[in-house]
């Protein structure tokens, strides 16, 4: 307050303004209310997560003038928890091999980023069995597994098969192997 009564909102919150004269004194209830959000941006706003690992997303708040709000609650969701999970802090977690809308809300103005989970790269194929004899015209089944770097086995992916001389061998698209 100044000598001429002018009131500055400084915080969110409730002040008594007091004026005092000659020994009296009269008071005003102020409220002063926080700027509202007008906007909210998710950064990133599109990105990819492997499956099983996570990206942290940020949501920043603005005023209708575009000024940043700190302080403010932000609420993340997931338009599929079963593809992409959020948690309360926008730390998004890839769960299965699709696109995931994550969402932030605060005041009720919401901004969006979309998430593509993205398979774990095989960092490796064993073929079994690793060597095999077969005499002209038969054939042997050969199979395949992938895994990732730590080991682990991953299913659901695609291997194609190749000889090396298909004068000797061939060999096709299941791994069936024909001397």
């Amino acid at each position: 307050v100044n000598t001429t009564g002018l009131v500055a909102g400084v915080a969110a919150g409730t002040a008594t303004i007091t004026a005092t004269s000659e020994g009296r004194s009269g008071t005003a209830a102020v409220t002063v209310s926080a700027v509202p959000v007008a906007s909210v941006a998710v950064s990133p706003s599109s990105g990819s997560v492997r499956v099983g690992a996570t990206v942290q997303l940020t949501a920043t708040t603005r005023d209708a003038s575009g000024n940043v709000l700190t302080g403010r609650t932000v609420t993340w969701s997931t338009s599929n928890p079963s593809l992409a999970t959020v948690s309360s802090t926008g730390l998004v977690t890839g769960v299965a091999v699709a696109t995931a809308t994550i969402t932030a809300t605060s005041e009720g103005k919401t901004g969006t980023a979309t998430v593509t989970v993205t398979p774990v790269p095989v960092v490796s194929v064993v073929v079994s069995p690793p060597s095999a004899t077969i005499e002209m015209g038969r054939t042997v089944q050969l199979t395949a597994t992938t895994r990732d770097s730590t080991g682990n086995v991953l299913t659901g992916r695609a291997v194609t098969w190749a000889t090396s001389n298909a004068s000797v061998a061939t060999v096709s698209s299941t791994g069936l192997v024909t001397g």
